[in-house]
């Protein structure tokens, strides 16, 4: 066969160019500087690319994360409510201080004893993707069709899971939908604990440099627009840790607009994208896409092979279908770059302009997805495959299609091979 993949390892940097990211557009909207607590903004993509003349749709594999949730631990607004009460006992909170600390109050108790839960708009985001599903593929999703749906066993994931399932079985009450979540399914949903990837030499470097964003950050201005004496204030209060803790919980807020609480004005812009730099930075350290950094991404390999390998499956067996799995943020951002997928492509050890490659609030928002599409046509064996991230078409630079933004699927494969 002749194949149609570059294998050249510079085209991983390379390629990266064509997703660059800037301050300006993250300055534009900064719910972006949430990072992963970026509510799903839906796809910017209207109309797809119209598949080949005589190809049709009959598969499609959907690998998600969860909507929109709470903050996994509330610890951040326990710390933050307990530092600005006791400023407030000093008699040091200033009155942009006491606003901040009836916003916290407020949000709290929104959030107690919801550590992580799906949020009213997690629901709704699954709901309106499957919807969007089924509308931009109705002559596949309006048949009779046998949908094998999965999810972690964390409950955000199962009522998203509940979300989407119930909303395609609205829209087509033929379809005969299986849900289920277990521990047994675990190395095919989230990760595969089995694998041990080793340390290397650049790890602890490369951890340095992105703790080193952190220094950038002078945290006087916001600490002085809080408390009205600085230095008293810094006698029992660490403003990395209280910058940290609001950072997170204001992010977290545009997940539960009902609440109608904002955080905003906390930080200048800059701020902002000082600590999601950090951010960013860090998922991309832990996740093994930094150059040189512990490759933990092969947590994911397992999953990148079992959607291959059903895929392949359904293929051989002839008949349409739907494969949906709900995970995790730490799972697709792996998952993405194993694929090849341009947006996760092209990171670099220049930690200072990493983000300018890799921006993973275009990755990782809340409600994440990426779909797999096949197509075939009558009288022939060659099967096309087209990507969706987020609902938008994307591609795989290193392999070379002449049927973009479709590629052919047995190139795919002998790529994926290769990695």
């Amino acid at each position: 066969m002749k194949t149609r993949i570059i294998i050249a390892t510079l085209l991983l940097i390379s390629f990266g160019a064509s997703a660059q990211t800037t301050k300006k557009e993250l300055f534009k909207d900064t719910n972006r500087l949430g990072a992963n607590y970026l509510a799903y903004p839906g796809p910017t993509q209207k109309a797809l690319t119209p598949a080949p003349e005589g190809y049709e749709p009959f598969y499609i594999s959907h690998f998600g994360r969860h909507g929109s949730r709470y903050m996994t631990e509330n610890d951040y607004y326990i710390l933050a409510i307990n530092k600005l009460d006791s400023a407030a006992q000093f008699g040091i909170l200033s009155q942009k201080g006491a606003k901040v600390l009836e916003t916290l109050k407020k949000g709290y108790d929104n959030a107690y004893k919801r550590d992580g839960d799906l949020t009213a708009l997690g629901g709704l985001q699954h709901r309106q993707i499957a919807h969007r599903m089924y509308d931009r593929f109705p002559s596949l999703l309006s048949q009779p069709l046998k949908v094998d749906a999965k999810s972690s066993t964390v409950g955000r994931c199962m009522i998203s899971m509940f979300n989407f399932c119930n909303e395609l079985q609205g829209l087509n009450p033929t379809l005969d939908i299986r849900m289920d979540a277990s521990k047994s399914d675990w190395k095919y949903i989230v990760h595969n604990d089995d694998v041990k990837p080793k340390k290397t030499e650049l790890t602890k470097e490369l951890s340095d440099k992105v703790e080193a964003i952190t220094e950038r950050m002078s945290t006087k201005r916001y600490m002085k627009s809080l408390f009205t004496d600085l230095a008293k204030a810094e006698e029992f209060i660490d403003g990395y840790k209280l910058a940290e803790a609001l950072y997170n919980i204001a992010s977290d807020l545009q997940n539960v607009p009902e609440q109608g609480l904002s955080l905003a004005d906390v930080f200048t812009k800059e701020e902002l994208f000082c600590i999601w730099q950090f951010y960013n930075a860090g998922w991309l350290l832990e996740c093994g896409l930094i150059p040189g950094s512990t490759p933990k991404y092969e947590h994911q390999r397992l999953i990148r092979d079992s959607i291959e390998t059903i895929a392949c499956k359904v293929i051989r067996g002839g008949k349409p279908t739907l494969s949906l799995r709900f995970s995790h943020d730490g799972s697709i951002l792996p998952l993405t770059y194993l694929m090849g997928i341009k947006e996760a492509m092209g990171g670099t050890q220049d930690i200072k302009n990493l983000y300018k490659h890799i921006s993973i609030d275009k990755l990782i928002p809340m409600a994440a997805n990426l779909q797999l599409v096949f197509y075939r046509k009558d009288g022939s064996d060659d099967i096309l495959v087209k990507f969706l991230l987020n609902e938008n078409e994307t591609s795989i630079p290193a392999v070379k299609t002449d049927v973009a933004p479709y590629y052919h699927w047995e190139d795919v494969k002998a790529y994926w091979k290769t990695r």
